[in-house]
């Protein structure tokens, strides 16, 4: 249920950003240090969208791997769960014989 909200979320983003890619296609400058040029709207989107993207994706990757590991290190340290054993039998006795004194 929780991958096909992913999936959803995932397709509307896209969706919103393609609406937004093809509403936008005159060109802007872009200056980022000494380097000036100018592009359309939508390949700035499209830059930024795929940027954020791939930061996002790693940063998950990072966190579900520590995680993954931090389990794999607390299951080592900490024993298995014990079969609870059996407590010991008692002995079984014969009921020792009345004695009988004989006179």
């Amino acid at each position: 249920m929780v991958q096909k909200i992913r999936w959803t979320m995932l397709l509307i983003g896209v969706v919103i950003l393609l609406t937004a890619m093809v509403q936008n296609s005159e060109t802007t400058p872009l200056k980022l240090f000494f380097y000036q040029t100018e592009l359309p709207v939508s390949v700035l989107l499209l830059a930024t969208s795929a940027t954020s993207f791939l930061l996002g994706a790693i940063t998950v990757g990072r966190i579900l791997k520590r995680s993954a590991q931090a389990k794999l290190t607390r299951a080592k340290l900490t024993p298995a769960k014990l079969v609870p054993a059996k407590p010991p039998e008692k002995e079984k006795t014969v009921p020792a014989e009345p004695k009988t004194t004989t006179g």
